[in-house]
């Protein structure tokens, strides 16, 4: 299935050939700023991890409420001893050492491994107490191209599939664009027609990175109001009927012959007779015709895409067997902090990363499959939180992400190159 519900995220297992189609609005479950938070497409042509503590969404005609970050509880060790405060262990719990299960039937427990114990406490789930590396140690760092996320408008998702290249272009010349733009969209009518979804996306993203002009005109430009005589289906009929017909009034006037054109094309004569007999409302700021259309254009059919711009570390505990030309790579040491024991790295689904360790001023994760997607969100109070995401990260690779001394909870997902899930969470201490 390319949609899966997750404790604390949503799965969108997307690619080009399968695209994901959603509804969401931005509702933090905390007191997060919602102008601070992005706004989801409708349409997901890459693997995604929607949190569920940031958004409600609709999927398949059912609907999921924000809801605050789930987890187990959590597990303290003491005097040799590993127990939990507020609840007993769960009947079937189990300490796994040297892939033995020991059974846990008492809290305090006494654990037959080391630190890093491994305690499972339901189906699927396990808790790491501590972490792998403690004390000084070292890494090798490898820069990578950073990938950032944006959004553009592939005219697959718009135009009518029946009508012929030379067609759109046609359709293309009557809009009211001016010569360089116009140039982009023959551009993009030849990338439509020339190739697989896949490539659309390839040479979308190559066009980001290397042309800054295009980009823009891809990011912004392309959804102004002008694109919408571009546009096939009901979109247009869904925004006129449920609009004040004297703020359309208002706009009326304004707009290019195109767009007029099209406009009385998705309405009655009756409703079109209505609308231009109507008295004038001036509409409020960001609820003109132009500006609710637009808007509608960027939400519904606007994908995410992902291309190169700058760099960022990644690490790993050898050279050997990599393909990475080794002068390229430096030497790194590191300094665990003193008391690791009191982190507990609970992990659902795929065990696919582990807490490695945590310095004073990092957090470092081990992939230890491929994964397309790993999102982290460190919640560092009710009102404050940060974000990261990488790609492609391959089996092996040491992630590092900033440490937040006073952070509540930290969580996760990812998506591995098998489409498998899961979801992890972090805590410091009983919160």
């Amino acid at each position: 299935m390319s949609f899966e519900e997750g404790l604390n995220y949503f799965f969108i297992k997307a690619d080009s050939d399968s695209v994901v189609r959603l509804k969401s609005t931005v509702n933090p479950f905390y007191d997060f700023k919602p102008t601070e938070i992005e706004e989801l497409p409708f349409l997901f042509a890459f693997p995604a991890l929607v949190p569920r503590f940031l958004y409600s969404l609709e999927w398949n005609r059912t609907s999921f409420s924000s809801k605050s970050v789930d987890f187990k509880a959590y597990l303290s060790f003491e005097d040799g001893k590993i127990f939990s405060k507020n609840e007993r262990f769960p009947e079937k719990s189990f300490e796994i050492s040297d892939n033995v299960q020991f059974p846990i039937l008492q809290n305090p427990y006494l654990p037959v491994g080391s630190i890093p114990f491994q305690i499972c406490r339901q189906e699927s789930e396990l808790t790491t107490i501590g972490v792998v590396k403690t004390g000084s140690f070292v890494l090798f760092r490898q820069r990578r191209n950073k990938l950032i996320s944006t959004r553009y408008l592939s005219l697959k998702d718009i135009i009518n599939p029946e009508l012929s290249e030379s067609e759109v272009e046609k359709k293309i010349e009557s809009l009211y664009f001016n010569a360089k733009q116009k140039s982009y969209l023959f551009r993009l009518v030849k990338i439509l027609f020339a190739g697989t979804p896949a490539e659309e996306q390839t040479i979308v993203s190559n066009l980001f990175s290397h042309e800054p002009e295009f980009a823009v005109f891809l990011r912004d430009q392309i959804f102004q109001i002008e694109i919408l005589p571009l546009i096939h289906g009901p979109f247009l009929n869904r925004i006129l009927t449920s609009m004040d017909e004297r703020v359309i009034r208002f706009s009326y006037p304004k707009l290019s012959t195109p767009v007029k054109k099209i406009i009385e094309k998705n309405i009655s004569k009756n409703k079109l007779k209505s609308i231009l007999s109507s008295p004038i409302k001036k509409p409020e700021v960001g609820e003109s015709l132009e500006e609710i259309i637009e808007k509608e254009i960027f939400k519904n059919f606007s994908r995410k895409i992902y291309y190169e711009n700058g760099i960022f570390s990644i690490y790993q505990e050898s050279i050997e067997n990599s393909k990475t030309d080794p002068n390229q790579k430096m030497e790194v040491t590191f300094q665990s902090l003193l008391e690791t024991s009191k982190f507990n790295f609970q992990i659902f689904g795929t065990r696919s990363i582990r807490l490695y360790s945590v310095t004073e001023k990092t957090i470092l994760f081990q992939v230890l499959e491929w994964v397309e997607i790993v999102r982290m969100d460190t919640l560092i109070s009710k009102r404050e939180r940060n974000e990261q995401f990488f790609l492609k990260i391959p089996p092996g690779r040491i992630l590092e992400i900033l440490f937040f001394p006073e952070f509540r909870v930290l969580c996760g997902a990812g998506i591995t190159s098998a489409k498998k899930t899961f979801e992890f969470c972090l805590l410091g201490f009983d919160y």
